[in-house]
């Protein structure tokens, strides 16, 4: 009776373990396999290996400690019993170093197939992340110039005095009474002080907005509230405290003065 290992369809048993093969061989080694508990037993032990392997990859890393213990698989003498239900008890002999090494070398190129996408997946999330914050930007933008162009909006310069550098363009919508305001090379400035808007209602400051600038100097907000009843002339801006001040503490630094008309 002829070796069942001679043949050589068998010789396919790890590639069709590790899902290497063409859909016509896998159909042709089913059939084979189908007759042959050689066969089926050498499929078990190289997924047997390839699961144990690959549950020993940690961070999907190929690295040093991976490659040695597949080699380590490699050298081990592997015998076993196996009860099949058809045949009687068999003791089969150790597979051949050489196959072991191919299932080895299969193994870590997967693993090194792994780590790439564990990577590119790192890479795509963090575009995403990026694409997402743009959007936000975008929107903001979009948002402040839908703001800015609608009707009823005028825009008015707060300057400093005597120093033309900083100022603040105030865009008042004196129908929905609120304002967008955009500064530009503001100081920055020291813990716990802030900018505060003030406007100047019937010749009295009412306390508005604190804000700091970004560190290039600027700042933006929406939908500043502007006082509705009495006369607005002129909106200013003062530096108070963080938490803000019902009534101006330092020198004006930058004023703007308001007409509706």
């Amino acid at each position: 009776m002829s070796d069942p290992r001679t043949d050589p369809v068998h010789d396919l048993a790890a590639a069709y373990a590790l899902g290497a093969l063409s859909p016509e061989e896998s159909r042709r080694f089913e059939d084979y396999l189908a007759g042959s508990a050689e066969a089926r037993r050498e499929v078990a032990e190289y997924r047997e290996a390839a699961a144990l392997l690959a549950l020993d990859q940690g961070d999907l890393s190929p690295d040093a400690a991976l490659r040695r213990r597949v080699l380590d698989r490699v050298a081990q003498e592997k015998t076993r019993s196996i009860a099949d239900p058809a045949e009687r008890i068999v003791t089969r002999p150790r597979t051949s170093p050489a196959v072991w090494a191919a299932l080895a070398a299969s193994l870590l190129a997967v693993a090194g197939l792994a780590a790439a996408l564990f990577s590119a997946r790192g890479e795509l999330t963090a575009l995403r992340q990026r694409y997402d914050a743009a959007a936000e930007r975008l929107a903001a933008s979009e948002a402040t110039l839908e703001a800015i162009f609608e009707p009823g909006v005028r825009m008015f310069q707060l300057t400093a005095t005597g120093d033309p550098d900083p100022g603040i363009q105030l865009f008042w919508n004196t129908r929905q009474h609120r304002a967008v305001v955009h500064g530009y090379r503001l100081r920055p400035l020291p813990e716990g002080r802030a900018y505060q808007l003030w406007f100047i209602k019937d010749g009295a400051p009412v306390p508005s907005v604190t804000f700091r600038p970004a560190a290039d100097g600027r700042v933006k907000l929406d939908r500043v509230a502007v006082p509705e009843d009495g006369t607005v002339s002129a909106a200013a801006v003062t530096v108070e405290p963080e938490a803000g001040s019902a009534q101006p503490t330092s020198a004006i630094l930058l004023v703007g003065e308001l007409r509706r008309s």
